[in-house]
């Protein structure tokens, strides 16, 4: 996380556990310090000074107790005392690693906290460390960011250029750590600047930084842009990059289900069934909830497999999930189970306090395959229109355009999708079978893998 210090300052201040290396270049031991209070300690470290002044471990462990009393206090009398110590141990033992850090994350939270004459300060420090010692902090330019970041936000002013600007010095500063570059490139998702998102993240790529945070945020940059498209399967090189970065992202945190939704979500989007598969299993074991249950059911679902579906399903109910999820009524929809379906689909309406235009096409088909009456229900629910493609869907769905509108309308795969269906549906209805199954068989050929219309466009065909 960015916006914490970059080692965590205020807990290792906790004087009782702090671990004091020694302030020569001999191997850090561990040294027990009184359980007191900071001023106490304060004290007590003064009076041992007196007889032994030019002790640096004293005065390293002074410094220490002087930065946990101006954290407690807020005292920049005690901040300035703590520096003093630190420069006093350098002037004793110059070049010690854990007194230039130290000096350094002081330096750093200035900046952060809006003092600029500080960031030269920590640029300074920041060159005195050894590569390693860099690399377990964050980059000068990175606070300069945060700071520019905060005073932005509360001033409600937007200038991404001077934000842009630390966070590549940032990456100068620091070329083997993901924080500056995951950040960088988030913003320029934030942005819609795709290209220069994964060129960033490229280039640490380049430069040998592996981590769950760099390819997590790289798959997540290509599915972004593949949805940016109005229909991520036009996408499908960027779908296939997401997939695969995703992958690698997964053995750095093995146990977190959310990396396995992902990229089961991919797979299925990929046409990768099995592995899809694969990954719901997974996500089932490390999250065994209602929702997860839930979306396994509608994923076993949508190949056919009506069987672990509706098992599945049942172990999202016994997990407790809520009649408003779409599982319980879609899965009985792409089954042909009409009547099961009316039943929990009307459930599901009483539970929403307000529907979407396909929940209103549901409704309909529902009753047409039933004759259940939604129309009480409906009537107490607004309907909302999120963009203009539903609002042309809703309109055809309604009689206030016609077909040849609609088709026009309908610019990509995602868009065909639901025109082939809708209209093939009218065509259904109406007793033109034919015309119906050359509908409903354009709806599988744009391959939109999630799309509900695939798996009741496979319905209604082999229905008849």
């Amino acid at each position: 996380n960015l916006l914490q210090h970059p080692l965590g300052l205020a807990g290792a201040l906790l004087i009782g556990s702090l671990l004091l290396a020694s302030c020569s270049h001999q191997p850090v031991k561990k040294v027990e310090v009184p359980a007191i209070t900071a001023s106490g300690l304060v004290a007590e470290l003064e009076q041992q000074l007196v007889k032994d002044p030019n002790n640096p471990e004293l005065r390293y462990k002074l410094g220490y107790a002087y930065t946990a009393q101006a954290e407690k206090s807020k005292s920049a009398a005690d901040r300035k005392q703590a520096i003093r110590e630190f420069r006093k141990v350098l002037k004793l033992v110059p070049g010690n690693e854990n007194t230039l850090t130290a000096l350094y994350n002081i330096y750093y939270d200035d900046v952060v906290k809006g003092d600029n004459k500080a960031l030269e300060r920590a640029q300074t420090r920041f060159s005195q460390l050894s590569p390693q010692a860099r690399a377990d902090v964050n980059p000068p330019s990175l606070a300069y960011f945060l700071q520019r970041y905060i005073a932005q936000k509360d001033a409600r002013e937007k200038n991404p250029n001077e934000l842009f600007d630390a966070l590549l010095s940032a990456t100068r500063e620091q070329p083997a750590s993901d924080k500056a570059y995951v950040q960088l490139a988030k913003m320029y998702r934030t942005q819609g600047y795709y290209p220069l998102a994964i060129a960033t993240l490229k280039q640490a790529e380049g430069n040998q930084v592996k981590s769950r945070d760099l390819y997590q945020t790289l798959a997540e940059t290509y599915e972004d842009r593949a949805e940016a498209s109005g229909c991520a399967y036009e996408k499908s090189d960027s779908l296939y990059s997401a997939a695969s970065y995703y992958q690698k992202a997964i053995p750095f945190a093995t146990d977190k289900a959310e990396s396995h939704y992902q990229l089961a979500q991919m797979f299925i989007d990929n046409n990768h069934y099995q592995l899809a598969l694969n990954e719901i299993a997974i996500v089932l074991e490390l999250a065994p909830t209602a929702e997860n249950y839930a979306w396994a059911a509608q994923s076993y679902s949508m190949l056919g497999r009506e069987q672990q579906a509706l098992a599945l399903l049942d172990k999202a109910k016994q997990q407790g999930l809520a009649p408003s999820d779409t599982a319980y009524h879609e899965i009985h929809m792409n089954a042909g189970n009409w009547m099961q379906a009316a039943v929990t689909f009307t459930d599901y309406l009483q539970a929403q306090t307000e529907i979407s235009i396909y929940d209103s096409i549901k409704a309909d088909i529902i009753s047409d395959q039933t004759e259940w009456d939604f129309t009480a229900v409906k009537r107490t629910k607004k309907i909302a229109v999120r963009n203009e493609w539903e609002g042309a869907v809703y309109a055809y769905w309604t009689d206030k355009i016609n077909r040849q509108q609609f088709e026009k309308t309908a610019s990509n795969r995602c868009e065909r999708t639901e025109y082939y269906f809708y209209s093939g549906y009218r065509d259904y209805r109406a007793g033109k079978t034919q015309a119906a199954k050359q509908q409903f068989t354009a709806v599988l050929q744009q391959k939109t893998y999630r799309f509900i219309e695939r798996p009741l466009a496979s319905h209604f065909l082999e229905r008849d």
